[in-house]
């Protein structure tokens, strides 16, 4: 009998200045990898970087991947993965965490951002 592939959720942001990445389980939300880099204004090769390091440690796994961030689109444009805006991945996340979330300020590289609602 084939055992089925485990199947992990990848983020990368690609922001102004760093490029950070998480890996969780599908199924458990756990987080099993994350990364924090400052790119030095390479921000292919950063993700390239965290692209050869995820091939590494996790052999046999199925990965889906999305980009997010100011330096993202194109860049997941050109490798044809999903690109989702920052505040609508960050509205995401916090929604899927907490029950009630009534407001979120995000401050990064180059701007500020305010999540509000509920």
């Amino acid at each position: 009998m084939k055992k089925e592939k485990s199947i992990l959720y990848a983020g990368i942001d690609v922001g102004s200045t760093t490029t950070k990445a998480v890996v969780i389980e599908a199924d458990t939300r756990k987080i099993r990898y994350s990364d924090y880099r400052r790119h030095h204004a390479d921000q292919v090769k950063s993700v390239e970087d965290i692209l050869w390091k995820l091939n590494g440690k996790f052999p046999g796994y199925e990965i889906y991947l999305s980009l997010t961030g100011s330096g993202a689109k194109l860049l997941a444009d050109a490798m044809g993965v999903p690109y989702i805006q920052e505040v609508v991945a960050n509205s995401i996340a916090l929604c899927d965490r907490y029950e009630r979330v009534g407001t979120a300020v995000e401050l990064g590289g180059q701007d500020a951002k305010i999540i509000s609602g509920k």
